[in-house]
């Protein structure tokens, strides 16, 4: 596998596949080879026995499909004792297949970072679009138990492929009129299973890449009283997807329908590709609540994490109440015109960050 993917890193560096509007993937390849070449390198699969035998698989399994049910009994498409439950032995024995996992950076964090988001669960802030209700559970692939004290921070663009919280050149029309609004931006600490839950969006496309979700695990941060976090350390940087044929469907319905941006598909998009290296899939299970996409979407992704893998991610504004104001310094300024990450190779400062664990 290994070997595989440093093949496949050779094709993609040669390509200089653009990552945002004006930008180039190739750190955030050479970032994530990094990462499957880590001797220490511990994926959700490793942890399967030790989830399956403690129960934790079964328990999730039956949450979820209980979590599905309430969703469509609350729309009105099932009644309450209509809900019928898959053979939990045969999740357990496919379990570990449709898990992301990381102990170095996945992926990157992108120009579009804006750190101070609110700790919510509904990130909505009237977008619409495809109404997605998302669990994320967190596994601790050095002790394979679920983390239960971690901070999930989740953004990705609106329905037309555009960013809250940040003005930049590619990003919609580049105006200022998104800066002001931190719609489907937000975060949710882990509960006693591990899982996150988020209401948001399938984020459109926009030039350059398929259509994703970033997300951020904190750890050890610090509750504010202005309902944001600081401090504490990040252990991964990641991006979630979407099935290709679904995401065909979502881009029939109105607002995609509206997005005028050249659409890129998941085989096209280079950070995708070095994604599924490694046994890893980061694709999201997407349920259909109702009978529609417009009806409503129910997604589920377990995420693999070393919480003392310490990560640098760089935001490139801070959430006030004034909208998105810049952060002094950030290397991600100027995107995609002057900013310090748009060239081919990352800084010399985060050399050491990429193998960085403690």
């Amino acid at each position: 596998m290994v070997q595989l993917s440093q093949a496949l890193t050779t094709v993609l560096l040669a390509t200089s596949v653009v990552a945002h509007p004006g930008g180039n993937t190739n750190r955030e390849i050479l970032r994530r080879q990094a990462h499957l070449d880590h001797p220490n390198r511990r994926s959700v699969q490793s942890c399967k026995r030790n989830l399956v035998e403690s129960g934790w698989v079964r328990e999730q399994h039956q949450r979820r499909e209980a979590r599905l049910h309430e969703l469509r009994v609350a729309a009105g498409f099932a009644k309450e004792h209509e809900l019928v439950r898959r053979d939990p032995a045969e999740v357990e024995e496919t379990y570990g297949v449709e898990a992301a996992c990381t102990l170095d950076p996945e992926s990157t964090e992108g120009p579009y970072w804006v750190v101070g988001e609110l700790i919510r669960q509904d990130l909505l802030t009237g977008e619409t679009g495809a109404i997605t209700h998302l669990d994320v559970n967190i596994i601790d692939t050095s002790s394979c138990m679920p983390v239960t004290d971690a901070y999930v921070e989740m953004w990705g663009s609106n329905a037309t492929g555009v960013y809250t919280g940040v003005m930049a050149k590619g990003n919609g029309d580049g105006s200022d009129t998104a800066v002001k609004t931190n719609a489907l931006r937000g975060l949710q600490p882990t509960g006693a299973n591990g899982t996150a839950t988020f209401i948001t969006v399938i984020p459109g496309h926009y030039v350059g890449r398929t259509n994703h979700l970033h997300t951020i695990i904190h750890h050890g941060a610090k509750l504010l009283p202005n309902n944001t976090i600081q401090g504490g350390t990040i252990s991964h940087v990641g991006q979630f997807y979407i099935e290709q044929d679904f995401m065909g469907q979502v881009e029939k319905t109105s607002p995609y329908n509206t997005n005028k941006q050249a659409i890129t598909t998941n085989a096209a998009d280079a950070l995708f590709n070095m994604a599924k290296q490694g046994d890893d899939d980061p694709i999201m299970k997407i349920s259909l609540i109702g009978k529609t996409i417009e009806d409503g979407l129910y997604a589920t992704i377990d995420v693999g994490v070393n919480p003392k893998a310490k990560q640098t991610p760089q935001p490139v504004n801070m959430w006030t109440s004034d909208g998105g104001i810049p952060v002094p310094d950030s290397p991600w300024a100027g995107y995609p015109d002057s900013c310090k990450y748009c060239g081919s190779k990352p800084p010399r400062k985060e050399k050491k960050d990429v193998l960085a664990e403690e």
